[in-house]
Parts: structure tokens; C-alpha cells; sequence
């Protein structure tokens, strides 16, 4: 049974056009790539920005995660719904329009907060600045909102639903989009953090948010036109909405109708999705959403309180942890090819979690009383190992997000179900921030940490469960 369910992984046809025009591959990842830059750019100088402001505290960070995070739990969902059923290019082209916007706006409100620090330095305005910074810092959350929810809608756009159109059923050609997508995330997310953190110390921070702003501006009229010129590039993505329309058109007009007001229809799709097999592996890779030990905002404030690094060091270190990430990508089509999609996400997951062991145990020993750097040793294993567990787990998000388009192929909403599971990733992520506003003080991070491994633990053991319902076997030495 194994052999047969793995065998789905495989073109068996030799005869069969797996290749992309390199031209088209080109023009898809420079539109990905242009609206990856933004966000990976704003995710990383946001919480930078916080943290610049609100030095002695992790809370007005893990409030910004949480409220942005709650926003995209609730509408996910509606987000897919969207993808679903309204024109492929014109939603993707809206939600492009509203990020750059929402981004711009958060730079600007970034600027002014600068900008009143910088008087209350000089002692003109004193406590009465206090006020404005609360309110900018909530015009700071209502964009992150908007940018997360238009961000959601993108990668569904471009990372799910356009990708398994263009793949058209042919595995190797859909790992091949998929791949390359995830590695132009990765870059993104390799260089951003160093593009942030040369603005802010070879200039200033104010200076860094408002030529951040521009560049928000910039990218949007690239683009909306870009994406028009990638949509006109692949026949497919029209034909096949078509198609898809005129099949769903009657079946689900009544229920598009009622999304709006009855929250029935959004019920019976959780209660659907999660009679799939599948769902599984939805839950596996949510719950590893559910941690601190990665170099998100929790984790930037926890080391600019304690150990006093500067933002260069840090982004540094998260650039050596995303090119182990970019490594995990170029590994896994042929760890895949060896030993088949399933078990490749058992050894995946699994090495994630024993490979972030000295991360959590550098929590706990050799910490540096105080603020400083700690013992190189303490710092061997923290960073080590985080930057080992990104092999793991990007060979595990691409292992998932391909197990999960293979799946949900045909299904007449496919997007609906990839929203629900953006919506379980942000639930998870969202009790992540719920968890470091209570253990606020940088002191208590180590139980954070603990309960991030533990998530991480138990992500292993959910995917478990689906790789036994499928193969009836989770490890077999063949």
C-alpha cells in the first residue's frame, strides 16, 4: 500500500512536458518576488521599529502580532472565498493595491513616531508626546491588519492557486513552481533583514521608514502591471477559471449569497476540511507556528533586551538561519525523489525538532546575567542550533504545501480549504503573541522557548498520524 500512495508523487509517463518556459518561471518569480520584498521588509523593520520605541518590554510587539495575527485568523477564510470566486487577476491586483497602501501608511505613522522621539530627546515636548505615539501606534496596528490580510490573499493567489493551475496536474512541474517560489521567499527573507538594518545604522531609523515608504509606493506601480503581464503569459489561469466557473456558477450561488450574513456555510467547510485526511497536515504545520524560536519579532525583542546585539550581528544571524532554509529547498526534490513525499516530511518535521534542542537548552544554560552577549558556547547553540532546524523545516513547508495542492487539486474550493489552514497557521501563531503578553518580561523567555519545543514536538506527532493513515506504517527500513 505504501508503494501505491507514494507512487502519487510520481509522473509515471516519460513522455509528459514537465518543463516551464524560462521566461514565464522569470516573469512569475519577479512578480513574487517584488511583493515578498515588500512584506519581508516590513515584517522584519516593523518589529525592529517597535522595538526601537518600546526598549524595555516585549508587550506593544506581541500586541502588534497578535491583533495582525487575530485579523487573519477571522478573515482567511473569507480571503480564499474570495480567491474562489471572484476573477483571478482582479482580486490579486486589488489586494496588491491594498497592501502597498496599508504598508506606505504604517512607514508614515513609523516616521512621525521617530520624529516625535526626536523632540522628546531634546526635551521640548516631554510627557505630553506620549498621546500621539499611543495613537500613531494604533494607526501602526490597523495597517499591519490591512497588509496581513491583503499579504494572505497574495500567497493564495500566487503560491497556491496559480501555481497549481500552471502545474496542471504534473507533480514534477508543480514542484519545480513550487520550489522555486518558496526559494525567492527565502531570499526575500535573506536579504531584507540586511537591506532594514543598513538603512537604520548607516543612516537612521527615521530615514529607513521613510525611504520604506517610497518604496511601498514604488512597487505597487510595478506590480498591478506586472501581474497583468504574468496572467496574459499563462493561458491556463483563464481558461481554467472559466472552466471552474461555469461548473461552481449554479452549485453555488446560493451559498455566495449567504456568506455574507450566515455563518453556517463557513462552518460546514471547517467541518469538511477536517474529515479530509489531509487536515492533518494542516494541524502538523500550524502547531510549528505555535514558537518563538525563529527570528520573528518575539524573538528580535528578546535579543535586543538581553543581549544587546546590534541590528547588523542580527540580521546577520538570521541570514545564515534562512540560507540553511534555502539549502532545505534545493534538498528536497531530491530526498523526495529517493524516498517519496511522505516519509520526506517524517524525516523533515522530526529533524526540526531534535535540531532545536540546543536552541531551548541555551535558554537555560549559560545565560549572561543582565544584558551582554553570554559565552560563546551559549551562542554556538542558540544560533546553531535555530539555523540547523531550517533545513527541516522549509523541506517540511514545502513537503505539506504540495501534499496539501495534490490533494485539494480538484476540489471546487480549494482555496476556500487553503484559507482554513492560513487561519489554523494563524491561530497558532496567535497564541504564540497571547503567550509572550504574558511572560512580557525578557527574563521569562526560556518557558516560551520550552513551550515553542513542545509545539513543535507535538507537530511531529500529528503528521505522524496522517503518514500512518496513509501508508499504514510511519518509519520502515526498506
Amino acid at each position: 500500500m505504501a508503494s501505491q500512495v507514494e507512487s502519487t508523487t510520481q509522473t509515471d509517463d516519460p513522455s509528459r512536458n514537465h518543463s516551464i518556459r524560462t521566461k514565464s518561471l522569470v516573469l512569475l518569480t519577479s512578480l513574487h518576488f517584488s511583493s515578498t520584498w515588500g512584506d519581508r521588509c516590513f515584517e522584519f523593520s516593523a518589529y525592529l521599529f517597535l522595538i526601537e520605541i518600546f526598549r524595555s518590554t516585549l508587550l506593544p510587539a506581541s500586541i502588534f502580532g497578535f491583533c495582525t495575527t487575530g485579523a487573519a485568523i477571522i478573515f482567511s477564510g473569507w480571503m480564499g472565498h474570495l480567491v474562489d470566486n471572484q476573477h483571478r487577476l482582479h482580486i490579486l491586483q486589488l489586494a496588491i493595491f491594498f497592501q502597498k497602501i496599508a504598508t506606505a501608511s504604517a512607514y508614515a505613522a513609523f516616521t512621525a513616531i521617530f520624529f516625535i522621539d526626536k523632540f522628546l530627546e531634546a526635551g521640548s515636548q516631554g510627557r505630553n508626546a506620549q498621546g500621539p505615539i499611543w495613537a500613531l501606534f494604533t494607526a501602526i496596528v490597523l495597517s499591519g491588519i490591512v497588509v496581513k490580510l491583503a499579504t494572505v490573499c497574495i500567497q493564495i493567489s500566487i503560491e497556491r492557486d496559480w501555481a497549481t493551475t500552471i502545474g496542471e496536474g504534473d507533480t514534477v512541474r508543480l514542484m519545480k513552481i513550487n520550489t522555486w517560489l518558496r526559494r525567492i521567499d527565502l531570499i526575500c527573507k535573506l536579504i531584507s533583514p540586511l537591506f532594514v538594518s543598513m538603512l537604520t545604522t548607516a543612516v537612521s531609523y527615521r530615514f529607513a521608514a521613510v525611504f520604506l515608504c517610497g518604496m511601498a509606493v514604488v512597487t505597487a506601480s510595478v506590480e498591478i502591471p506586472l501581474s497583468h503581464i504574468v496572467y496574459k503569459i499563462f493561458p491556463v489561469l483563464e481558461s481554467e477559471y472559466q472552466q471552474r466557473l461555469v461548473n461552481t456558477r449554479h452549485a453555488d450561488q446560493k451559498r455566495h449569497n449567504q456568506r455574507w450574513i450566515d455563518p453556517r456555510p463557513a462552518f460546514r467547510d471547517w467541518q469538511e476540511f477536517s474529515h479530509l485526511p489531509v487536515f492533518y497536515t494542516s494541524l502538523s504545520i500550524s502547531s510549528i507556528y505555535f514558537t518563538v524560536l525563529s527570528f520573528d519579532g518575539t524573538f528580535l525583542s528578546y535579543l535586543k533586551a538581553t543581549r544587546d546585539w546590534n541590528d547588523p550581528f542580527i540580521a546577520g544571524m538570521r541570514a545564515i538561519c534562512t540560507v540553511t532554509g534555502l539549502i532545505g529547498t534545493i534538498l528536497l526534490p531530491h530526498v523526495e525523489r529517493k524516498i517519496g513525499l511522505i516519509r520526506c516530511g517524517i524525516w523533515s518535521i522530526w529533524s526540526e525538532v531534535v535540531t532545536l534542542v540546543p536552541t531551548v537548552l541555551a535558554l537555560y544554560i549559560g545565560v549572561p546575567k543582565g544584558i551582554g552577549h553570554g559565552p560563546v558556547y551559549n551562542n554556538a547553540m542558540l544560533f546553531g542550533g535555530m539555523a540547523l532546524s531550517r533545513v527541516g523545516l522549509w523541506m517540511f513547508d514545502l513537503a505539506q504545501l504540495q501534499i496539501l495542492q495534490e490533494a485539494l487539486e480538484h476540489h471546487p474550493r480549494r482555496n476556500t480549504f487553503t484559507a482554513l489552514q492560513y487561519s489554523l497557521m494563524n491561530t497558532f501563531d496567535m497564541l504564540k503573541y497571547v503567550l509572550t503578553m504574558v511572560l512580557s518580561d525578557p527574563q521569562q523567555f526560556r518557558w516560551a522557548g520550552l513551550v515553542s519545543w513542545i509545539a513543535v514536538f507535538f507537530g511531529g506527532l500529528l503528521y505522524g498520524v496522517y503518514a500512518y493513515k496513509s501508508r499504514e506504517h510511519i518509519i520502515r527500513i526498506e
